[in-house]
């Protein structure tokens, strides 16, 4: 009788610890993924594309042509939003003749589905392959451009489908995982080497570890040119974060801005616009 009890405490403690895990990596979703439904008008001249992720849940996305002899920069935007909140992306490099494809993770704009680091990678692929398989262009022809949360996208592609030769892979503020992030965005600086930070970490990982975004693995494996885009006085992801990521990236070119915006896209231009030409 008393091993029975201990039996059931022993389970009834697993049970509650289950349910408090699965209650706080409800919460770890809601803190990963800030999706907006409503979108609103965009100026630029884009035709809308929408196409299948696998479980046929259907992606939809914006497309701009390249100007002749000019590369179509494929854009993951960040963890908020939907594509009509970045088209100040698109105003900054369409009228450099760059070609402009943004498209919304399921669960962001009038894409169906829930976002997950899962389904996110998934859309990543189904996007790179939408733009070669339906606007019929060439690997060289594609630019991968991550930003903020969407560096993890374009990162896993770049890994992923690394037998196909894209031009280049641009990762604008980068980050190393969630729970690194999570631990800056309380702490507002970056210090790993601090055991407070190295506890926060331990502490925040189990919470987030199905939507962890862990870019140390694929980075150290990306073939393809990479620029490394930072900025100083980036207020959501530290710079200094955005460079031990950049350590690992074999042949990695940086680009450190003294100044420029999280959410802006005027700083990085020039440095990408040149690094670009550079492989042509």
């Amino acid at each position: 009788m008393k091993s029975y009890n201990i039996d059931m405490v022993f389970l009834f403690c697993l049970i509650i610890t289950a349910a408090v895990w699965y209650v706080l990596a409800q919460v770890g979703t809601h803190m990963v993924f800030r999706p907006q439904k409503k979108r609103w008008p965009l100026t630029l001249p884009f035709q809308n594309a929408a196409f299948d992720a696998p479980g046929g849940k259907k992606i939809t996305g914006v497309y701009l042509p390249a100007q002749p002899g000019n590369p179509t920069l494929l854009f993951f935007h960040g963890r908020g939003g939907n594509v009509s909140h970045f088209e100040k992306f698109a105003q900054t490099y369409a009228p450099l003749g760059y070609g402009i494809f943004m498209f919304d993770y399921r669960g962001f704009g009038l894409s169906k589905g829930r976002p997950s680091q899962k389904t996110t990678f998934e859309d990543a692929l189904a996007a790179a392959r939408y733009l070669m398989s339906d606007k019929k262009l060439l690997p060289h022809e594609i630019v991968l451009y991550g930003h903020s949360l969407g560096n993890a996208p374009a990162l896993y592609t770049a890994h992923t489908l690394a037998k196909i030769p894209f031009k280049a892979l641009i990762l604008q503020s980068p980050f190393l995982s969630t729970p690194d992030m999570a631990v800056c965005l309380w702490k507002h600086k970056y210090e790993p080497s601090s055991f407070l930070y190295r506890a926060t970490k331990s502490f925040v990982t189990p919470f987030l570890y199905l939507n962890r975004f862990d870019n140390t693995s694929p980075a150290r494996q990306i073939k393809l040119p990479v620029l490394v885009c930072m900025s100083k006085t980036d207020a959501t992801i530290p710079w200094k974060m955005s460079v031990r990521l950049a350590d690992y990236i074999p042949l990695a070119k940086r680009f450190l801005s003294a100044q420029g915006g999280h959410d802006d896209f005027d700083w990085t231009a020039q440095a990408v616009n040149h690094f670009i030409k550079t492989l042509s």
